[in-house]
């Protein structure tokens, strides 16, 4: 399993619990709160901006749940944003990357994922644009996307 898939699936592991539920709320109930980056003592900080394009122009507000990981690392932090705004946050400098889901909570369907690889600079903002995909089936099965019953999370 590449670091892609290994930060997808980690995702898609987080969106499986109720962690999801709690997400899609918090981008739909209002500007969420400025989300905060554990910091080593001392180190030097960025900013990323990071936007999420979808083909989707839904007149309705879409909520995206984003993960961001260091280079290499098994855990990241999620963050529940609307489709359209972008998230703003500081992080220590160094290389990540970034994952997207698009949802569509009504309808329980995953609308789109995607993913980048993004470099923060110290005391720089660093803009970061994660394209989001419709999924395939295999795309879905291979990051695990199931309930604990064996039922698929989402409809495509």
């Amino acid at each position: 399993m590449d670091s892609h898939t290994g930060a997808l699936a980690w995702l898609a592991q987080g969106a499986a619990s109720n962690l999801l539920d709690r997400l899609v709320a918090r981008a739909l109930d209002g500007p969420p709160p400025v989300p905060a980056w554990p910091r080593p003592g001392g180190a030097p900080s960025g900013t990323v901006e990071i936007s999420v394009r979808h083909h989707s122009a839904a007149k309705v507000r879409t909520p995206v749940i984003l993960t961001l990981q260091e280079d290499g690392g098994r855990t990241g932090t999620v963050f529940s944003v609307v489709l359209g705004n972008t998230a703003r946050i500081a992080v220590p400098a160094g290389t990540y990357f970034g994952a997207a889901m698009v949802l569509d909570p009504a309808h329980r369907t995953l609308q789109g994922i995607g993913w980048s690889r993004l470099t923060v600079t110290a005391r720089r903002t660093s803009p970061c644009l994660i394209p989001a995909r419709r999924p395939s089936a295999p795309v879905i099965l291979q990051l695990g996307l199931r309930k604990p019953d064996g039922t698929p999370l989402f409809r495509l």
